[in-house]
């Protein structure tokens, strides 16, 4: 005979709907549901066969979530690519480009690196503060593109797109 289902207290609830609609982490959900020590019963709510019947509601939950917004990898690719094709056709190609950027992120081949190091940049010399960029883009690997920029007067259509196409 299967044990009955238990039911939630009313901290696990909220510690349960913090999980799935704030982004917050397992402590912080445990926090704010008003749990005394809200690291150690955030890590048994998770973890613990004891608190089984809390992890299937978190996962039911999002699962439903998911259901809901129809959010998957697939379905999340196609839409960008939709909007990248869509702006890309009609010239606007900053969204394009931040679409498939979002595209690139989403699948794992672009990752955002932040560094955050502290020093006196006040107090460096002009030389010294060139120096220490061309280190960092050395270090990790960043190009730059040198080039000029020119202002393109308001043309008519035509022009425009021959001078896009390539023609004369």
């Amino acid at each position: 005979m299967a044990k009955p289902k238990k039911k939630l207290t009313k901290m696990q609830e909220v510690f349960v709907n913090l999980m799935v609609y704030q982004d917050l982490n397992q402590s912080e959900c445990a926090f704010r549901a008003g749990f005394k020590n809200p690291e150690v019963i955030a890590s048994r709510m998770m973890n613990n066969e004891e608190y089984s019947h809390v992890q299937e509601r978190i996962r039911d939950m999002k699962a439903l979530q998911r259901k809901k917004y129809d959010i998957t990898f697939e379905n999340v690719a196609g839409k960008l690519a939709n909007i990248r094709d869509a702006a890309a056709s009609d010239g606007s190609y900053g969204p394009a480009v931040n679409a498939e950027i979002a595209r690139a992120k989403l699948g794992g081949l672009m990752v955002d690196r932040k560094e955050v190091r502290f020093g006196k940049i006040d107090s460096m010399s002009r030389e010294e503060l060139e120096n220490r960029l061309q280190q960092l883009m050395e270090e990790n690997q960043i190009r730059s593109i040198d080039g000029e920029a020119r202002i393109i007067e308001d043309e008519d259509d035509d022009t425009k797109d021959k001078r896009l196409s390539g023609r004369k």
